[in-house]
């Protein structure tokens, strides 16, 4: 049956959840009517601020670059500021017997250790076997007489003036095999270098870091003189070892001090030797022994090498053991 215009209605549409029903439609609730909803206050907002812990302030040692100056005069500036350091961190409160006596401990031992490391250094396996080289051939250049193998020796005034030289090598047979033995020791001598220069680099910057030490070192003494005298005084005991630590301090430094010219000599030992090397066994060593090569090769005592042509190869023979001589 078709719909009429009176019976059209309007279709409400409620709040999403809400029920389509009237008030009155609704059935009545079961039980007693549930107690009004409390209003919550709304909360407020928290303010967050650091917390604070009271407790005592750290005692620290004012110290001034003056009164450094006034305990060791003429010490290096950098002695001065590291020293200033070293007691900048030191909390007198903290203060134990066990911190005075450890007072610089750790770079007294440091120094040690590079002392040891130093001599290890010094006795290197390269070293010795250079040395033994360099030793080899000096003996065999002042073994041989190159006057005598160009039959020119005898009472000659040439002959006379070499007659230091060790006459063993005389003959062109023994020269053929001094010259065979010098070319595998310069051959040697060459493969030691580039080692030897690692050696002097390592041995360089072992001594830097040992200056280093030193600086640190009589910081630490100059620190621990200064607090011998301004700890306070119930706490003699304390400035006592302080007292103690100076002086042990300042000894360790005599001693880095006075091994300061033996130091000097370890690092000199591989650089002279790389310039026994350089200049002498890669440098002139190549050209003389082309020389007697060619004096050897020519066998017997012969009259092709005049006296002057000998007499000039013997100078550079005799200049070159100069130069080998430690």
């Amino acid at each position: 049956m078709p719909l009429t215009k009176d019976k059209l209605r309007p279709t409400v549409i409620g709040p999403t959840g809400a029920s389509l029903r009237s008030p009155a439609a609704s059935s009545p609730p079961l039980g007693p009517a549930p107690e009004p909803a409390r209003r919550v206050p709304a909360a407020s907002p928290v303010t967050r601020q650091p917390t604070a812990i009271p407790g005592a302030q750290r005692k620290r040692i004012e110290v001034t670059m003056r009164d450094l100056q006034a305990l060791s005069p003429g010490a290096a500036a950098g002695v001065y500021k590291e020293a200033l350091a070293l007691l900048g961190e030191f909390v007198v409160d903290k203060v134990s017997q066990r911190k005075a006596i450890l007072w610089g401990h750790d770079v007294q031992k440091s120094y040690g250790d590079r002392v040891t490391e130093m001599l290890a250094l010094a006795r290197s396996p390269v070293l010795i076997r250079v040395e033994g080289h360099l030793a080899r051939m000096m003996d065999i250049l002042g073994s041989i007489d190159l006057m005598a193998v160009c039959g020119h020796g005898g009472s000659s005034v040439v002959g006379r003036l070499f007659q230091g030289i060790n006459r063993r090598i005389d003959t062109p047979g023994e020269l053929a095999r001094a010259q065979a033995e010098l070319e595998q020791l310069l051959a040697l001598m060459g493969a030691a270098l580039d080692p030897l220069l690692d050696l002097k680099d390592r041995l360089l910057r072992l001594a830097g870091s040992m200056e280093r030490a030193a600086e640190q070192i009589e910081a630490s003494a100059l620190g621990a003189l200064f607090l011998s005298g301004r700890l306070p005084q119930d706490d003699a005991e304390l400035a006592q070892r302080f007292a103690e630590r100076s002086m042990s301090l300042t000894q360790t430094l005599a001693q880095m001090q006075q091994a300061g010219s033996t130091r000097d000599l370890q690092i000199e030992h591989p650089v002279r030797l790389i310039s026994a090397i350089q200049n002498v066994a890669l440098v002139m060593m190549p050209a003389f022994i082309g020389s007697i090569a060619s004096i050897a090769a020519l066998g017997g005592r012969n009259t092709s090498v005049s006296p002057t042509e000998a007499s000039e190869l013997a100078y550079r023979l005799r200049d070159m053991i100069d130069k080998l001589k430690p």
